[in-house]
């Protein structure tokens, strides 16, 4: 349980969610913002729940292989070949498909593809 909610009873904090979820405010978006009506995400909720965010976009959808992978969630930056250090693009989900992680990846493909521009020999 978050800090937030520390020394009170869950029971009570259900309660009281069920109440703000059964609102005629929360049912019939009263009061909801343009951004509430144009994207269909109320993120005035963070409110209610201390901790918590809310991703829009391909962040949140998780469609697809191009998905960007956030470093918090596991991601990492990429360099291109030939460049030092992590400053590249942030990993996608297509580079955590098939086999290991993206270093297998390069080696494979370095070893497919031996003569490439993009491959260093060693």
């Amino acid at each position: 349980m978050s800090k937030e909610y520390e020394g009170q009873d869950p029971m009570a904090i259900a309660r009281q969610a069920e109440r703000d979820l059964n609102s005629h405010q929360a049912k019939h978006g009263v009061s909801t913002a343009d951004s509430t009506t144009e994207s269909g995400v109320d993120t005035s909720v963070t409110n209610k729940f201390p901790g918590s965010t809310i991703k829009v976009g391909s962040a949140a959808s998780g469609a697809g292989d191009n998905r960007e992978i956030p470093v918090d969630e596991g991601g990492d930056l990429i360099s291109k070949p030939g460049e030092k250090g992590g400053s590249g693009h942030p990993t996608k989900a297509r580079d955590f498909e098939g086999p290991g992680g993206p270093e297998t990846k390069q080696a494979i493909y370095e070893e497919a593809n031996p003569g490439n521009d993009d491959v260093r020999n060693a």
